[in-house]
């Protein structure tokens, strides 16, 4: 069995593989959302520990390639690129469906209103995408 440890930083080297992940947003951002993105794969590995590893890959492999659908649909989200609300509309939904692979299926995560609000704040151009991401993570650590 794979002890937790290894599995955190092959969770880890997973996210920081994926260069092309934040392609989208400037230096800063993209450090920023890298970091959130390596403790949230850390997160989803730790959830293994106890598990043999059959369980653990059950957990694991969904719950990264979830952390990086997140991360590139909320880069995408911060540089305007949901600028249709029905198109908001469905990357609310998206992003609800990873963040439960994420953060597990009893985690408490946003309510859907308040995922939305949030989403509709990008098309108020006194946000900058760094201020997007903040707001998207802080909203997380207060749910999740």
């Amino acid at each position: 069995m794979t002890d937790i440890k290894t599995r955190i930083e092959t969770a880890k080297k997973e996210i920081t593989g994926n260069e092309s992940l934040l392609d989208m947003l400037e230096a800063d951002a993209a450090t920023d959302m890298l970091n959130w993105g390596i403790a949230l794969a850390a997160s989803v590995a730790e959830r293994t520990n106890g598990m043999d590893d059959a369980a653990a890959e059950l957990v694991i492999t969904p719950g990264l390639k979830a952390v990086r659908q997140s991360l590139r649909s909320i880069g995408n989200w911060a540089v305007g690129k949901y600028a249709e609300a029905d198109d908001r509309a469905q990357l609310r939904d998206k992003l609800l469906e990873q963040f439960k692979l994420v953060f597990g299926e009893n985690a408490k995560l946003p309510t859907a209103a308040d995922l939305g609000k949030l989403l509709d704040e990008a098309t108020d151009s006194k946000n900058t995408p760094p201020q997007l991401i903040l707001k998207m993570k802080s909203l997380l650590e207060k749910t999740g």
